[in-house]
């Protein structure tokens, strides 16, 4: 009774340890919706060239990215050398680029509070007008983000993103002149 006693206190340690304070590694599934704001190119063009489905891991500060689309099939992140990765469905090389670079700085945020509840978790959101749009990503604290090792990631606004909330994004929407993309959780898996 007594080996029974203290192992339900180790469980419970530990439970209440993640809960609290352990960022999130695992998988992540989003959906992809897209309207097409360009004359000569429809939705369902986007839909095929970038995918409607993106399945992301995490772990240690990398991360991987697999999509359906046309586009690009394989992301890869690699915090150690601060590049990402790329592979197109059309060939069997990784390109790489250098994740300090950003062509679309925040000139400006804000972030609401309990504005939409997604998988039965209310979430607050960050509001990033840049240069080209406005960037809305959607997240509960409970999926905490170690910003450390993104501090460089200045790619698509990654680094000022986890530093201002320091957690997963479960929705995103990216609108521009161009299209609006939105990123929605499936399914989260640790």
């Amino acid at each position: 009774m007594e080996k029974i006693k203290i192992l339900l206190l180790i469980v419970s340690v530990a439970l209440c340890k993640f809960v609290s304070g352990q960022n999130f590694e695992g998988e992540i599934i989003y959906s992809n919706t897209f309207k097409s704001k360009l004359p000569n190119f429809t939705d369902e063009q986007l839909q095929l060239l970038i995918g409607d489905k993106q399945e992301y891991f995490i772990k240690e500060g990398n991360y991987k990215s697999l999509s359906n689309g046309q586009a690009l099939t394989v992301q890869l992140y690699d915090d150690k050398t601060n590049r990402i990765y790329n592979k197109t469905p059309k060939s069997d090389t990784l390109y790489w680029f250098d994740a300090s670079v950003n062509t679309d700085t925040v000139i400006s945020f804000e972030i609401k509070k309990n504005v939409e509840k997604i998988l039965g978790y209310e979430c607050d959101a960050i509001i990033m007008k840049t240069k080209t749009g406005t960037t809305t990503i959607y997240y509960n604290a409970k999926y905490k983000v170690d910003n450390r090792p993104y501090t460089k990631h200045n790619y698509s606004n990654w680094a000022f993103y986890v530093n201002q909330t320091k957690a997963l994004p479960l929705k995103t929407v990216v609108e521009t002149n161009h299209l609006k993309w939105k990123v929605r959780l499936l399914k989260l898996s640790l």
